[in-house]
């Protein structure tokens, strides 16, 4: 089977710094992988990249086979915070892309209702809760079909129960539309539980150092002792970064 993603990034200067070198990976259709390292690795670099924030690098990065050269529909992206535009209301920034109106966008009001957000669609940002903008900014990220969804630590700035529940809709969500998932996060418990893959990166600069296969099925059980031996494959990687 042809890799959905292929990263073949041979670096990424910020001016004479160095901030990634020589990281392989691919994604399968369908997979979810985490990205987790120390501060200043370059996880969330590379997911700019990924993106076509950034196309100032060498190397090349691939989605379906196709060298990607900027932005692309079938990429969508989630960002630390939600980045809603305050004077759009809930649906509007959903189908912001499509310069349409959201009320009167049924995909958009249909992605709303998927994320558990229906009677909302005209809500603006200021009355919604953390977790409500966003569950509103991942409906965003699907609005265009990607076939690949890149998160930048997405729960972040939400309470652990509240987290816990968004990471359970991220799954549903992936399942449902039969995307891939690469996710940049500190939360090991989250990369563990969440992924089929958890990629450690080195720091200064940025270099993959293990890919670590969680070979669980989903749905999981958060109490899964095998989930707890995977975590510490994960911080003894690491301590191991941290320790020189």
């Amino acid at each position: 089977m042809t890799a959905l993603l292929d990263v073949d990034l041979r670096a990424k200067h910020y001016g004479a710094r160095r901030v990634l070198d020589a990281i392989r990976f691919t994604l399968a259709p369908g997979e979810i992988v985490s990205l987790i390292g120390p501060s200043g690795c370059g996880k969330s670099t590379l997911l700019r990249l990924i993106a076509g924030l950034d196309r100032d690098y060498d190397g090349r990065l691939a989605l379906g086979g196709s060298t990607l050269a900027g932005i692309s529909r079938e990429i969508g992206f989630v960002f630390q915070e939600p980045r809603l535009f305050p004077w759009l209301k809930a649906a509007d920034n959903v189908a912001f892309d499509s310069g349409r109106s959201g009320r009167h966008d049924r995909h958009a009001l249909e992605l709303l209702a998927e994320v558990g957000l229906a009677g909302y669609e005209e809500a603006l940002p200021r009355s919604l809760s953390g977790g409500q903008a966003q569950r509103v900014a991942i409906a965003r990220g699907l609005y265009t079909r990607p076939r690949l969804l890149l998160l930048d630590e997405p729960f972040s700035a939400v309470d652990a129960f509240t987290r816990m529940k968004l990471q359970d809709l991220l799954l549903g969500v992936a399942r449902r539309h039969g995307i891939a998932l690469l996710l940049v996060t500190h939360d090991l418990d989250e990369a563990i539980y969440l992924s089929d893959r958890v990629l450690v990166l080195d720091a200064d600069p940025g270099r993959l150092r293990r890919d670590l296969r969680v070979p669980l099925p989903h749905p999981r059980d958060r109490r899964d002792l095998r989930l707890a031996e995977l975590k510490a494959e994960a911080l003894t990687e690491l301590h191991a970064i941290h320790s020189f």
